[in-house]
């Protein structure tokens, strides 16, 4: 099969411009292939992949951010356990609060404080199951140094006891010294109650 040669004749006879204006045309289409075939698809190749990097990094220091926070979470949460721990010591169990309580009653009466009136109220568990708290209502008179003292002493006590409601009326005389009537609240604070349940019910089962 014969080769056709390029008629290099007829392109010499071309002028310079014009052979100028063909390399031009060659030149530009090569690089407009290039474009389309090579560069293009590569970009966009590139382009995909940044968005890639740039979303994995967004999630990195998200996911650093919520490693923080929790690390932060964990101190608050082993502080608030200590606090929890070291309240708990001052929780008595509640049969040993109300024996307190009684013994505060004997405790006013010892220092020459009249109790008037000593009503425990309902028991109330806190919403948390964590401890009780074991209300009673007081009225008790006697001088202003006695009825001080008296709540000196309750302040002085390793267990969780508050006071509150406080109303003193106007002194008066009796037995010859100014005696305040004193009205008041109590609330001892106390571990909850471990319930039997399970130990009956087995007592049951072995009674069988």
């Amino acid at each position: 099969m014969a080769l056709i040669a390029p008629d290099l004749a007829a392109f010499k006879a071309v002028p310079l411009p014009q052979k100028i204006a063909m390399l031009v045309l060659v030149l530009v289409g090569i690089g407009v292939g290039f474009y389309f075939y090579f560069e293009e698809p590569l970009q966009t190749n590139i382009d995909s992949l940044k968005s890639d990097i740039a979303k994995i990094n967004t999630e990195i220091n998200t996911n650093k951010a919520r490693i923080a926070k929790l690390e932060e979470l964990k101190q608050l949460n082993a502080e608030l356990l200590r606090q929890l721990a070291k309240n708990q010591e001052h929780l008595p169990p509640e049969e040993e609060a109300v024996t307190l309580l009684k013994q505060l009653s004997d405790l006013g009466t010892r220092i020459g404080l009249d109790l008037k009136l000593w009503r425990p109220g309902p028991r109330v568990e806190d919403s948390s199951k964590l401890f009780v708290r074991l209300p009673v209502d007081v009225e008790m008179s006697g001088g202003y140094h006695t009825l001080a003292l008296f709540f000196d002493r309750i302040g002085k006590l390793p267990r969780i006891i508050n006071v509150n409601k406080i109303k003193m009326g106007g002194g008066k005389e009796e037995r010859g010294r100014v005696s305040v009537q004193t009205s008041f609240q109590i609330t001892a604070f106390a571990s909850p109650a471990v319930p039997s349940g399970p130990a009956s019910g087995g007592a049951k089962a072995s009674g069988k």
